[in-house]
């Protein structure tokens, strides 16, 4: 059950935005510096799953960018027919920062799903958003439009948390097979916690705000399929009508609930709390491979970027400081041991 965290500055005693969790999945994590490079023109990669999946897919291919960033990112070898190596976590040279966190689609959009899906996985999604956005909203645009033009593969419905030094995005993509998504923005004074990823009321109509981006059919297929009646007065409720239809899980009500408090005192939150509220042994158990801690600050040199990591659960290792501009990471920090479970 992977964990995402966004604590806007404004609850912070250094006035810096945080973002931090874990992943939970069924092989070893190690620690990836990659490199900024250059790509011929013409370089495909390959996206999607196999017919292994759960819900199984048909890989295929997309254009790569002429040039991708640096970046630290967490990978890992295996899950149900996503090719290898997979990717769920990290901060590049911008100082955009993501997290891949679950979210479950109502049953009906997992029971649509085409057996030959095509387009980007979840864990395409987080390693393109690295490699190419130099931004948070950015990377909300990147993914929606990556999924608008090559489609996206599902095992159930997701969600990621993509931020930068100004503000966060939740974005959810759900299963169905229908290009849909949702994306609700986190600003100065937000404590969001996913697990899994949520969204709830957006505004749709005539009502307009910047705090929220959509899939240009998420409201027509609601209609379509009956689960939203526009002429009702009811809110447009993302959770109820795409999701679990459970809104906050009892954990995230818990840690929320417990970060709301810590910032209304003099000294508000500190980096201790965070790395607290991610190792906490009511939301964090062995099957976490490793966990991390993202510092929004902004930098004068990119190198000077940086991330707190632990290379097995945060339970029991402790927070090491990685910088963008390291070239070797050291072996005591670069690999984690097997944990057991998404």
């Amino acid at each position: 059950m992977s964990y995402g965290i966004y604590i806007g500055k404004n609850h912070t005693a250094d006035g810096i935005a945080y973002l931090a969790g874990y992943g939970d999945e069924p092989s070893s994590h190690w620690l990836d510096v990659v490199e900024r490079k250059q790509h011929p023109e013409g370089t495909m990669i390959k996206v999607g799953v196999t017919a292994q999946a759960n819900l199984p897919g048909v890989v295929s291919e997309i254009p790569q960018a002429r040039e991708t960033a640096r970046h630290i990112r967490v990978n890992y070898s295996v899950y149900k027919g996503t090719p290898a190596p997979l990717t769920n976590g990290g901060l590049n040279e911008h100082g955009v920062a993501v997290r891949d966190i679950w979210s479950p689609s109502r049953p009906e959009l997992v029971a649509m799903t085409p057996r030959d899906q095509t387009g980007l996985n979840y864990s395409d999604l987080s390693r393109i958003v690295l490699e190419r956005a130099k931004s948070a909203i950015e990377g909300v645009k990147l993914m929606g439009n990556l999924i608008a033009r090559y489609g996206h593969t599902t095992y159930g419905g997701n969600s990621n948390i993509i931020a930068d030094s100004n503000e966060a995005w939740v974005i959810i993509q759900f299963a169905g097979g229908q290009g849909l998504w949702a994306a609700e923005r986190l600003g100065d004074n937000s404590i969001r916690a996913s697990r899994p990823g949520y969204i709830e009321e957006i505004p749709i109509g005539s009502q307009t705000s910047g705090d929220f981006l959509y899939s240009a059919n998420l409201i027509d297929f609601a209609i379509s399929q009956g689960w939203y009646d526009p002429n009702s007065g009811d809110k447009f409720n993302v959770n109820k009508i795409y999701g679990d239809g459970k809104g906050k899980w009892a954990g995230v009500s818990w840690i929320e609930g417990e970060l709301t408090a810590l910032s209304t005192r003099p000294q508000k939150i500190s980096v201790e709390h965070i790395m607290w509220a991610i190792r906490t042994e009511r939301l964090t158990g062995d099957t976490a491979g490793y966990g991390q801690v993202v510092p929004l600050a902004n930098a004068e040199h990119p190198q000077l970027r940086m991330l707190w990591h632990t290379q097995i659960g945060p339970v029991v290792a402790p927070f090491v400081p990685v910088f963008m501009g390291v070239r070797v990471v050291p072996p005591r920090i670069r690999n984690a041991s097997i944990s057991h479970g998404r």
